[in-house]
């Protein structure tokens, strides 16, 4: 089902657009940008100001992973808008992989880049420690994250220029992962229900039993939802 031609195919088409391109590298500047501010705006401000950044590392951290998945599923949601444009999608659901291979074949090619991206932001970043087990963990939670994000974007957005406004507002599903620095018990109990909350947990705490399973099943639910409306109610 899923074929190279595929990966080699939708690479093409984001390196042929400026935007879509440019939303495929960011993930790649922001460890780097980080890294630069941590190793030398805060030591600078540190002359001025008393300030520590130790109480944020993790919450530095989930935030820059977290833009990998926000970032290429904006990208998978372009292509899948682009496809329903050029009436592409219509061809692919009528062939012996129908609408189901059409959909996992671009799912596919951003969970692979999520993975790899989300490795490359950590040793990059090199501000807060949690094992490779831990790590791989929260590289496979966030590859169906970014799907989800891309399906979101393509089931609520007609075309482009529509997707990129709707782009911005899903990243205030972003403003979750900082819930508890808020110190208010509604807001955490409404970030439950988001997958960036427990990106930031499961990096805090990640023995805790319950952090881990929590977020496995809020993405996924996540995932399982769009992808089903993905599935049966949009038109090709």
């Amino acid at each position: 089902m899923i074929k190279l031609i595929h990966f080699k195919s939708d690479l093409k088409h984001i390196f042929r657009e400026k935007i879509i391109l440019l939303l495929f590298l960011i993930p790649l500047m922001i460890p780097v940008l980080f890294r630069l501010m941590t190793e030398l705006l805060v030591p600078f401000l540190n002359r001025y100001i008393t300030f520590s950044i130790l109480p944020y590392q993790s919450y530095i951290l989930s935030a820059t992973l977290l833009m990998t998945p926000f970032s290429l599923g904006v990208v998978m949601g372009f292509v899948m808008l682009d496809d329903k444009d050029g009436k592409i999608s219509e061809l692919m659901s009528i062939t012996p992989n129908g609408r189901l291979g059409y959909i996992v074949n671009r799912m596919m090619m951003i969970a692979v880049f999520t993975f790899i991206y989300t490795c490359f932001s950590y040793y990059v970043l090199h501000i807060y420690l949690i094992s490779l087990l831990t790590l791989l963990y929260i590289s496979f939670l966030l590859c169906f994250y970014g799907s989800t994000l891309g399906l979101i974007l393509f089931t609520i957005a007609s075309d482009k220029v529509k997707g990129l406004t709707y782009a911005k507002g899903l990243n205030i599903l972003l403003l979750f992962a900082f819930a508890d620095l808020l110190h208010s018990r509604w807001l955490t109990y409404l970030a439950y229900l988001f997958p960036p909350y427990w990106i930031t947990k499961i990096i805090e705490q990640p023995t805790n039993f319950i952090y881990v399973i929590s977020g496995l099943i809020t993405i996924l639910c996540w995932f399982l939802f769009f992808a089903g409306i993905t599935d049966k109610k949009v038109a090709f």
